[in-house]
């Protein structure tokens, strides 16, 4: 895996806005997650300009900001959304290869891998939280950003789930509150229970009918 991601520091505070995860060689999207608030990947040189140029052109048709971009390391969290999209999780199966790009988006982006602490940062009207919209192609969305959006995050999910296409996402009730919206790290404990069995499969099959 290949990470690279907006960075922001302001008023020394860390934000980190749309992020890429690259596996393989290839540019073409994956899928997108949208999940709480970014958290301990680290920032540490250069991005592959060449890739972001490529990617943004073919996948979004614009052109981007190179000097807002760096190179990052990988975190748990993207780990598992990393078996989320290959299936890794999934009971009696194997995983698949992936070889491309998944959109990793947050609710908002304040940098703190302690959800709590982050919150303390959240501002509804700042312009550190999602509004990529335009990013959320003909492709699925694994929307994961667990209970906080449905208390804490909730308009802002809420917004976020009202705007998904359901045609390419039919795995999601149109009520929201009907919705369970597994966090990773909650995937990555309790994935041989039913329900979440269950969601996984139905995410998986989205990507590979």
């Amino acid at each position: 895996m290949k990470v690279f991601a907006e960075f922001f520091i302001e008023d020394g505070k860390e934000y980190r806005r749309t992020t890429l995860l690259q596996f393989g060689e290839s540019i073409d999207l994956i899928g997108s997650a949208v999940l709480m608030n970014p958290g301990s990947a680290k920032a540490f040189g250069d991005p592959d300009e060449a890739f972001l140029s490529s990617f943004f052109s073919k996948t979004h048709n614009c052109e981007i900001d190179l000097s807002k971009w760096k190179a990052f390391s990988s975190d748990a969290t993207m780990g598992r959304v990393e078996k989320i999209f290959n299936g890794w999780y999934i009971q009696n199966s194997s995983p698949i290869k992936l070889n491309g790009v998944i959109q990793l988006f947050n609710c908002f982006y304040y940098k703190d891998q302690e959800y709590s602490r982050a919150l303390k940062n959240f501002d509804s009207n700042t312009n550190y939280r999602f509004n990529e919209y335009q990013y959320l192609k003909d492709k699925p969305v694994y929307l994961g950003w667990g209970g906080a959006g449905k208390n804490e995050l909730k308009q802002i999910a809420f917004e976020i789930f009202s705007k998904i296409d359901k045609s390419i996402n039919p795995i999601y009730d149109s009520d929201f509150n009907k919705n369970r919206f597994y966090h990773p790290s909650y995937i990555n404990r309790a994935y041989k229970r039913e329900k979440t069995q269950n969601l996984l499969i139905d995410f998986f099959q989205l990507l590979v009918p």
